[in-house]
């Protein structure tokens, strides 16, 4: 009589080794240390991540109505999202971008093109959890105060004409590090400054009519006063309002009575 002893399952114990290596290796995938690279890149370059934080813009925001907007004193404070917002998003968004600090006074709620520069308010697109500071590689510290001095800079360029509203925002959404260490190093931040368009002046026609409708639409936009270029000022005091813009044609009776400058 024969001995017989089954012989061991080698396809089952091979196809099963494979089965485990599959699994170990979906296992790093999605593992959270893959996604924390998304914080180590912000860690490793001060920028957001593109796909998280690509930027979004403010369609109310035009090269045709940057002196009605962002280049108005005050402007700003009236679109600005409030702190319960942008903090519960803060929140989830450290989570989001896998950040081991989880302490929210760490980060500022930073919109990627800023509110300054005609970027969306309240879009999550447009925000995302910058560290307030960043130690890279060469030493350099950034955070938001280095970003907050480039944003300055290119409104004030936006403002006076010399570059276009929407470089600017190129500028930011990109790589505003780039930038930013361009201006630091006494350059432009941009190689080639692209002036925004300006139609010839014609001396002799007369600004447009300030209307009962114009001076209504910057009463229910918030607005203090119409100055007699047509433009609207949100300044918080009477004193200096619309200065440079040849004064106040009209009081919207959002600071103190309505009635002509």
């Amino acid at each position: 009589m024969h001995d017989i002893r089954p012989r061991p399952p080698r396809r089952l114990v091979a196809i099963g080794g494979s089965m485990i290596a599959m699994v170990a290796l979906l296992a790093v995938l999605v593992s959270p240390a893959s996604a924390s690279t998304r914080a180590d890149q912000v860690l490793a370059t001060g920028l957001p991540n593109r796909t998280l934080t690509p930027g979004a813009t403010n369609p109310a925001v035009t090269q045709a109505t940057i002196h009605q907007t962002i280049c108005l004193v005050g402007w700003t404070a009236t679109i600005r999202p409030s702190s319960s917002y942008t903090s519960a998003l803060k929140a989830r968004q450290i989570d989001t971008y896998g950040f081991v600090d989880h302490h929210l006074a760490d980060y500022e709620e930073d919109h990627l093109i800023s509110l300054e520069l005609g970027g969306s308010p309240r879009d999550p697109l447009n925000l995302w959890p910058e560290p307030r500071h960043i130690r890279l590689a060469d030493g350099t510290d950034l955070g938001g105060y280095a970003k907050d001095a480039l944003e300055n800079s290119l409104k004030r360029r936006v403002c006076a004409g010399t570059l276009s509203l929407v470089s600017a925002q190129h500028e930011i959404a990109r790589n505003w590090v780039k930038y930013w260490r361009l201006m630091k190093a006494g350059g432009s931040s941009t190689p080639t400054p692209t002036p925004a368009a300006t139609p010839t002046p014609t001396p002799s026609s007369p600004p447009a009519p300030i209307t009962p409708d114009a001076i209504a639409a910057a009463k229910a936009a918030g607005a203090t006063a119409v100055c007699n270029d047509g433009s609207w000022s949100f300044s918080q005091t009477r004193s200096g309002t619309c200065s440079g813009h040849g004064g106040v044609y009209w009081w919207t009776g959002n600071l103190g009575p309505p009635g002509p400058g």
